[in-house]
């Protein structure tokens, strides 16, 4: 597995009551939800990366207020079913 390093400055330490892992934690977490919420992950992808359930990631992403349905989709299939039933 190939890795990246996030440089933070050392105040952030300071500021905040959580350990420099558990700031590692939700750096990784921020990182694979927002690529999901990019559509780059499936939610089984990204909760293999994490280590947890895909039923957890799910729960997850309701932390972050990400959406586990794609609004996109969702918006397209009601236009095009509102076309459909205009035409009759």
């Amino acid at each position: 597995m190939s890795g990246f390093q996030v440089t933070y400055p050392t105040e952030l330490l300071n500021l905040s009551s959580q350990p420099p892992e558990r700031l590692e934690r939700l750096a990784r977490e921020a990182l694979l939800v927002r690529l999901y919420d990019l559509g780059e992950l499936s939610s089984g992808q990204a909760a293999s990366l994490l280590g947890i359930t895909r039923r957890e990631f799910l729960d997850l992403l309701g932390t972050y207020h990400v959406s586990i349905f794609d609004e996109e989709a969702n918006l397209i299939a009601e236009l095009r079913h509102s076309t459909e039933a205009r035409r009759g």
